[in-house]
């Protein structure tokens, strides 16, 4: 049986039209109108959206929409769609099926750069009759959302769409609000109150409902809204495979669509392979959730060490040098909360029976080699300091040149020949320390510092995990 397309009523006017205004625009550039300069062509009337591919014909502002199934963006405003709007609406509920309406919310367009410093909203959708509207507005970006509790059938599809819908839209909360109109007669402002009911389908972590539906107070009105981003294509689809056949089941058997999705007359093929389909979808959403989650918490996690590491100086480097040290096993003491003051090297780290000084230094520039002769210094004051703990000797953690991006600083940070034969202590660069951390590379870490050691044993007076206690968490500092 050939099936036949699906009309469905677009608040636009046709792609030709909007070819020739674009034709117009380009035409007379500057000198157009502002009427003409400031037209804009809706994502619903793209030239390459190919409805009869998607199963639908359109019905534009013009034509007759008596017998549309549903209305795509539809306009309340006289001679842009309003009539078009109501005789749908009147065709609906002549056949006593629900008008279902799909209307975009926010602006979309990244060169409008006109709002109102008063408004915290970036758009309305107008109910019409109800005198009631929803505002949108935008959240930040990488807004957490979910899917709302409790959906099923068309709404939890559409849930699972908008969810997967790569890249993703820009995200608004969306709230309904009743309407102040001003009564000339008695000179007096009348409020009317919203009307209807909002259905979260999409929300956010706090409730917020960034995908809806509107249900009229009659239910003769089901409106989806949606962020203006989301792809047509996604939506007429959603639309010819869960809703119509849902919402409006006898539009589909008019298009002679309903035998491919009656469920009563499915064969037993038909319906193991749409319930796969349906569970393989539902199991996609939920995993790629979990994912985003798991992302998210590790890049947070990456951040503050990332960060530390590379662009930060001062003390807030040395405790970011410390943290990754003490993750890599390496005991770590902090010498100027141990001395009072910055009287020596700023860390004594201890790993397998040897202990050395830390010297941690940055540089905007180029790496300076007085850091170096600095921790030269440390180590021959270290050992005229009264109840000392023995080192081996000392090393240089640097972050050199911490202004240019990572990948444009140089590997070595000391490159003149004299300089580099006089060194008696290794120079690690935090770069270095980082690629190792983010590789999970503790042993490498570790070899920074101590060169290849033998593991430690643990004993009586050493905890399994390999860290001396070393005197440095309980008064390694011994006085006199």
């Amino acid at each position: 049986m050939t099936q036949l397309p699906v009309p469905v009523h677009v608040g636009s006017e046709p792609p030709e039209s909007w070819d020739d205004v674009e034709a117009r625009q380009r035409e007379f550039g500057e000198d157009a109108s502002p009427w003409l300069q400031e037209k804009r062509r809706p994502a619903v009337a793209r030239a390459d959206l190919d409805w009869g591919a998607l199963g639908f014909e359109p019905r534009w502002v013009g034509f007759d929409t008596a017998d549309c199934v549903a209305a795509l963006q539809p306009s309340t405003f006289a001679g842009q769609g309003a009539d078009e709007f109501d005789r749908f609406r009147l065709g609906a509920e002549s056949r006593a099926e629900i008008a279902l309406v799909i209307s975009p919310i926010g602006d979309s367009d990244p060169d409008d750069q006109r709002r109102n410093v008063f408004e915290q909203h970036d758009d309305s959708v107008y109910l019409g009759r109800t005198n009631s509207s929803i505002s949108s507005r935008p959240l930040g970006k990488g807004a957490g959302v979910r899917a709302a509790a409790g959906l099923v059938g068309a709404d939890s599809q559409l849930a699972l769409r908008m969810l997967t819908c790569n890249p993703p839209p820009l995200w608004r909360s969306l709230s309904l609000h009743g309407m102040t109109a001003y009564q000339v007669s008695s000179r007096r402002q009348i409020h009317h109150p919203s009307q209807g009911t909002l259905v979260s389908i999409v929300e956010t972590d706090l409730g917020e409902p960034v995908v809806a539906a509107w249900v009229s107070p009659d239910g003769a009105e089901r409106r989806y809204v949606v962020p203006a981003e989301t792809p047509w294509p996604l939506l007429l689809q959603w639309l010819l495979e869960q809703a119509l056949p849902e919402l409006v089941p006898d539009a589909m058997r008019r298009a002679r669509r309903q035998l491919a999705t009656d469920q009563a007359l499915m064969t037993r093929r038909e319906r193991s392979a749409r319930t796969a389909l349906t569970e393989l979808e539902t199991d996609y959403a939920a995993r790629r959730r979990e994912l985003e989650h798991e992302l998210g918490e590790a890049e947070t996690a990456a951040s503050a060490v990332r960060d530390g590491l590379l662009f930060d100086s001062g003390k807030q480097l040395a405790d970011m040098v410390r943290s990754v040290l003490e993750w890599a096993g390496v005991a770590v003491a902090d010498l100027d909360d141990q001395l009072g003051g910055t009287k020596n090297a700023d860390l004594l780290c201890s790993y397998g029976g040897h202990s050395r000084l830390v010297e941690v230094k940055s540089a905007s520039g180029n790496a300076p080699e007085r850091a170096y002769d600095d921790l030269i210094r440390h180590l021959r004051e270290w050992e005229s300091l009264s109840g000392r703990t023995p080192v081996d000797g000392g090393a240089l953690v640097l972050n050199h040149q911490r202004r240019a991006a990572p990948h444009a600083r140089s590997a070595k940070p000391y490159g003149r020949p004299e300089f580099l034969a006089a060194q008696t202590e290794p120079v690690v660069t935090t770069l270095d320390l980082f690629q190792a951390w983010r590789e999970e590379d503790a042993d490498a870490i570790r070899q920074m510092l101590f060169g290849t050691l033998n593991p430690p044993v643990p004993g009586p007076e050493q905890p399994a995990n390999g860290i001396e206690s070393a005197d440095l968490k309980r008064g390694w500092f011994r006085r006199p």
